[in-house]
């Protein structure tokens, strides 16, 4: 009878070490964005210069979602903006919900298509941006490297350590900036932000 009850309580024991375990085992959260279904909760925002052929009003720019190209599936959203005064930065944020006074480790990831390939000149650069409040500018951003490195897909990356302090909610973003006085258009896709 003795060896049943320890039995039992050896099981419960082992069920239960398990458990505990399972949640606190540091284990990714995980968001992919392909926009195959709109922007989901993403939003687009910019930080543009005046437009002087036009007084009073933003130099153009865009962000809408094209099935004229895709890294996967048949959407991706394109980003464009007149750069000719050499100057914005343009971008799609969103938050997160995380825990409060927690330590975590955010990695982001995205396409960016380039329709020609410059190594010479950098035309644009592509940004990222991982924080506690929402971004507002461009010196919010970290450069990740020059666009048109390729003709076609490539991958960028950022990884950020934050502690969450009081707050629930952290806020991601990625984007492009001008860097050359031109009319700038490209397309990413395939946003996937993992949480540790």
């Amino acid at each position: 009878m003795k060896l049943k009850i320890y039995g039992i309580i050896g099981i419960g024991l082992v069920i239960t070490l398990i458990i505990i375990g399972f949640y606190l085992y540091p284990k990714p959260f995980i968001i992919d964005e392909s926009f195959e279904n709109g922007f989901g909760e993403w939003s687009k925002d910019a930080h543009v210069p005046l437009d002087p052929n036009n007084p009073g009003h933003e130099v153009f720019w865009n962000i809408s979602r094209t099935d004229s190209l895709a890294h996967s599936g048949s959407y991706s959203l394109n980003f464009s903006i007149d750069g000719m005064q050499d100057d914005g930065t343009i971008w799609v944020e969103r938050k997160v919900l995380v825990k409060s006074y927690s330590n975590i480790k955010v990695r982001v990831s995205f396409h960016l298509y380039s329709s020609s390939e410059n190594q010479a000149i950098t035309i644009a650069r592509v940004v990222a941006f991982v924080g506690n409040s929402n971004p507002e500018v461009e010196d919010d951003f970290q450069i990740l490297g020059p666009t048109n490195q390729v003709l076609g897909w490539r991958e960028y990356t950022y990884e950020a350590n934050l502690n969450t302090c009081s707050s629930d909610e952290i806020w991601v973003a990625v984007g492009i900036t001008v860097s050359w006085e031109t009319y700038l258009s490209y397309n990413i896709d395939d946003i996937r932000i993992e949480i540790t």
